[in-house]
């Protein structure tokens, strides 16, 4: 004998009559048959087929003329007559395609909305009103930086220009030094032993106890499942699942415990000579000519690094400005300018 056979129930596509017998293929209220729509279902206490040995394990079928559902023994459709070879679709294939369309229908629409929502029109304004004042802020000091970044066209009377440069100048002299390599040119050397690092290294084992949980078979649980046979019916599925229950108990392990032990290696305390910085020499001034001061170097110092900077002062203002811009612009006199970020960048 099979399983328990629980008849099921449908509701009318067409008055909205709810909870009819499975076993019944026509609406009693308005006499329409089951069709593509219908969806079958379980509610209020169960209805047990006596003999569920008579009850089909198949779908209905669905007549593809008139969208029609048929019992699986019907060889031509209860309204339409129509063949059962002409159709190709069951209940749960029907149920399948179904949820498929209305899968995508949902997929291009949530495409639409975000696209709402990126462009301005009202969908887009689900960001939520907390962000905005925040997105706001935020977009207001990036215009107001790209506002002073901006290029400016500005006429300006030049009421002077500066000038200023500097020389770095550098000493080759002795300094001290240690590491843990030797350069060339190091003079002078003494070493000795010292820690360059710390390595773990494995001490002894200490004996620990800990709390260990374990899953024990306890027995069998009685779970009953209904599947849907898409004909109006349900079987009724009993299954045997295993039980456990957690037990659990102290066991003992050895735990390793390592200690620091410091790494010895050879460094090394030096005398090696360096070209090191040693004083900036500098010229200023509100000339057209500038120049680099000529120091008076010893036989142990050279010139290093050179850095210029020019500016032009306008009503009370000044403005960085390059070298040729610089020699371009004369005191006293008009110029029309292009000016970003402080800098004159172009003359007109």
């Amino acid at each position: 004998m099979g399983n328990k056979i629980v008849v099921g129930v449908w509701d009318c596509a067409y008055c909205g009559a709810d909870k009819i017998s499975g076993e019944i293929q026509v609406c009693p209220h308005c006499g329409k048959p089951r069709g593509s729509d219908v969806k079958f279902y379980m509610a209020g206490p169960k209805q047990y087929v006596k003999d569920p040995d008579k009850v089909s394990r198949n779908p209905d079928w669905l007549c593809s003329y008139c969208d029609t559902l048929n019992p699986d023994e019907n060889k031509y459709c209860s309204s339409c007559g129509a063949s059962r070879a002409d159709s190709e679709l069951n209940y749960f294939q029907n149920k399948e395609k179904k949820e498929r369309e209305e899968a995508e229908e949902k997929r291009r629409q949530e495409m639409q909305n975000n696209g709402a929502r990126e462009g301005d029109g009202p969908a887009g304004r689900s960001k939520g009103p907390g962000r905005l004042p925040l997105i706001a802020g935020i977009l207001l000091v990036i215009g107001i930086l790209a506002f002073m970044m901006m290029p400016k066209n500005k006429k300006m009377q030049v009421d002077g220009k500066t000038w200023e440069r500097t020389v770095d100048i550098e000493q080759y002299t002795q300094v001290d030094e240690s590491g843990w390599t030797l350069p060339d040119g190091a003079y002078d050397v003494s070493s000795r032993e010292e820690i360059s690092g710390y390595t773990q290294v494995l001490d002894h084992y200490e004996t620990r106890e800990r709390e260990v949980a374990e899953e024990v078979f306890d027995g069998y649980d009685t779970e009953v499942s209904y599947k849907d046979l898409g004909n109006g019916h349900f079987e009724e599925i009993e299954e045997q699942v295993p039980r456990y229950r957690t037990e659990y108990h102290t066991e003992t392990y050895e735990e390793p415990v390592y200690i620091s032990v410091p790494v010895y290696d050879t460094k090394y305390y030096y005398h090696i000579k360096k070209w090191v910085y040693e004083r900036t020499e500098t010229t200023s001034g509100t000339d057209d000519e500038p120049y680099f001061a000529a120091p008076d170097l010893t036989g142990d110092e050279r010139e290093g690094k050179k850095t210029e900077s020019y500016s032009v002062t306008s009503g009370g203002k000044t403005y960085k400005v390059s070298f040729d811009l610089w020699q371009q612009i004369e005191t006293g006199s008009g110029v029309r300018a292009v000016i970003q970020g402080g800098e004159i960048v172009q003359l007109k």
